[in-house]
């Protein structure tokens, strides 16, 4: 069983920000190269506005997942995050973003991916809104500091969101929102 030591930076997205400009000065500041954004595990999060009205607590989360962080931020952007925007209006967005290593494990991102989705799903009762399954992670870990494995899957100590949202049957959402609960 691989130890691994979770530590994660967040950066703010807004509808408008470009990769170059916007992205990796922020990226930068924290010395995260888009090579290793190939490995990364991210959580894209709501910021301070709202959160989802999960079955067994809110939460900010609104995404796991993992790899490829420049593609796949721009596919999750087209695909359902201009559409939550045009719902309830621009907001602005956190991600959080973990570069997991473990010996002789060069795709430990994915396990570590994994185990945050399960983990989420046991303290919220659910999968994220917008992930469409759970996943499985293939080796077993250990999470030196579990706070902070945890910690952008929860609203955070000290942080008063006012609202905690979810999809009705009339919003197009709604069967993505349901199916994530199975």
């Amino acid at each position: 069983m691989a130890s691994i030591k979770m530590k994660w930076y967040y950066i703010n997205w807004e509808l408008g920000y470009t990769w170059n400009k916007d992205i990796i000065p922020q990226l930068e500041n924290h010395n995260i190269n888009n090579q290793l954004l190939d490995r990364a595990v991210y959580v894209i999060r709501t910021k301070n506005k709202f959160a989802i009205d999960y079955p067994l607590k809110p939460s900010p989360t609104l995404y796991i997942g993992e790899g490829n962080f420049k593609n796949r931020i721009n596919s999750h952007k087209k695909r359902w995050l201009s559409d939550l925007i045009a719902l309830v209006g621009d907001f602005p967005i956190e991600i959080a973003i973990s570069i997991p290593r473990a010996k002789n494990n060069a795709y430990v991102y994915k396990d570590v991916e994994a185990d945050l989705i399960l983990e989420f799903k046991s303290l919220h009762g659910m999968v994220p809104f917008f992930n469409k399954q759970n996943e499985f992670s293939k080796r077993q870990h250990e999470y030196i500091n579990y706070d902070e494995f945890k910690k952008p899957l929860e609203i955070g100590k000290g942080k008063k969101i006012p609202w905690a949202l979810r999809p009705l049957k009339s919003n197009k959402n709604f069967e993505t929102f349901h199916k994530a609960s199975n």
